[in-house]
């Protein structure tokens, strides 16, 4: 492993467990054991480590949801969709365990939190619109907060895996989808 990703993984550590503002360098320099002008050399300071993180493990979650939402029809692509962030926070816990955390406060995470959810709404939208739903749109919107609230209690441990899994089954049952379902499953099997 390079220093570099050792830096970014003792400030992931850091920042989850202490927050970005009561991280210092020097403390990334220790748990990453290297020295703290090597962290201003490959970063410059620590907030672009930060955004540099932040960066990074979004680009890896794009990757991930966009192989996990590869979808043949509106139907399957709403069964991932509900079934999507415990996967994706399963992938990347630590990660997303850490924006839930600083994303109140930290502009960097919030703007690219929203250019990650971005594209959702309109699939979704074009989803429900292609089940001929009466108003997609706020079907879309309803969905997607949802799953906001499903990631953000899932990494704060208010939720259980075990509970979503009853939540997404109903919404699976709301949305029409079981039948789809055990056909999807079926042809997997």
């Amino acid at each position: 492993m390079s220093k570099k990703q050792d830096i970014l993984n003792a400030s992931l550590f850091l920042f989850t467990e202490q927050g970005a503002r009561a991280t210092s360098t020097k403390s990334i320099a220790k748990q990453a054991g290297v020295s703290e002008a090597l962290i201003f050399k490959y970063f410059g300071t620590k907030d672009h480590l930060l955004e540099e993180l932040i960066k990074k493990d979004y680009l890896d979650a794009i990757d991930f949801t966009r192989k996990f939402l590869a979808a043949n029809s509106a139907e399957e692509f709403l069964i991932k969709f509900i079934d999507l962030p415990i996967a994706l926070i399963d992938h990347q816990f630590d990660f997303w365990r850490m924006i839930y955390k600083i994303l109140p406060l930290n502009p960097i995470a919030q703007q690219y939190h929203q250019n990650y959810m971005k594209p959702s709404l309109n699939k979704l939208k074009s989803s429900f619109e292609a089940l001929n739903y009466k108003y997609p749109e706020l079907e879309a919107e309803t969905l997607l907060l949802l799953t906001d609230n499903v990631w953000k209690s899932y990494v704060s441990d208010r939720l259980t895996k075990e509970r979503y899994q009853e939540i997404a089954t109903l919404l699976k049952k709301k949305y029409a989808l079981i039948a789809m379902l055990l056909i999807v499953t079926s042809i997997v099997s």
